[in-house]
């Protein structure tokens, strides 16, 4: 089951506690915040994303998945339109030594624009990586299937009862 909800108090501990971060302190009902949390059946979390609008135009994400199954092609382009429909521009920031993360961020198309020393708690150093909607697969995916839905609905022509195209 995917929530679009404000983060539940468990929600929040299961993000900070993967992440390092302590989002059991932010308010997400304020319209800033973006969240989407996966959970089985039996209420167990699978997944959290948030996203804070720091600025207008750019998205900070933070995730935490600890099961991947939970994460379909549509809920990542359902996330990114969303996100997209607001924001110019998605970053995200990982620890060097987050390898999982790194993998992932690739995978989803992100691209490494630079080092932050200190860019976590002012302790822990971060790389930084964004997304322009542009560079967003999730975008482009989601637009071919918006065209063949379009495609699909158009009324076929016939002539003497053949099929020979669209309208």
């Amino acid at each position: 089951m995917i929530s679009f909800s404000p983060l539940e108090p468990d929600a929040a501990r299961f993000l900070s506690e993967r992440n390092g971060h302590d989002f059991t302190i932010a308010d997400f009902s304020d319209p800033r915040w973006f969240c989407a949390t996966a959970r089985k059946p039996d209420g167990t979390l699978q997944a959290v994303l948030v996203g804070e609008f720091k600025q207008w135009w750019n998205c900070h994400l933070s995730m935490a998945v600890d099961d991947i199954t939970c994460i379909s092609p549509r809920l990542m382009m359902t996330i990114f339109a969303t996100v997209f429909s607001q924001a110019r521009r998605v970053t995200v920031s990982v620890p060097p030594d987050n390898q999982r993360s790194l993998k992932q961020l690739h995978l989803l198309g992100f691209v490494y624009e630079g080092f932050l020393r200190r860019g976590f708690d002012g302790t822990r150093d971060a790389l930084i990586f964004g997304m322009l909607p542009e560079d967003c697969v999730w975008l482009e995916r989601a637009r071919r299937r918006a065209t063949r839905r379009a495609k699909s609905r158009t009324p076929l022509i016939t002539i003497g009862g053949d099929r020979v195209g669209r309208a």
